[in-house]
């Protein structure tokens, strides 16, 4: 299991969920995609909503305001 990081900040859809996607296309199962976003839609619906669509399990964590971190699992 590796864990990678991806920063995102300043990015705004659907630039967002590409490149999140662009990351995990590579990994392997099981591997852990940490995710920082500052784009509200993005880390509250749009990539969790196209994770659970993937079957990949997708935490949402609010670090500050306006700032979130995004955990995903690879399945």
């Amino acid at each position: 299991m590796v864990e990678i990081n991806l920063d995102i900040t300043n990015k705004v859809c659907p630039f967002c969920l590409l490149l999140v996607k662009k990351k995990l296309a590579p990994m392997m199962k099981n591997d852990i995609l940490i995710v920082k976003c500052d784009h509200p839609p993005a880390a509250t619906d749009t990539i969790p909503y196209a994770m659970k669509k993937a079957h990949y399990p997708c935490e949402s964590k609010l670090l500050e305001s306006g700032l979130w971190e995004l955990k995903i699992t690879k399945k």
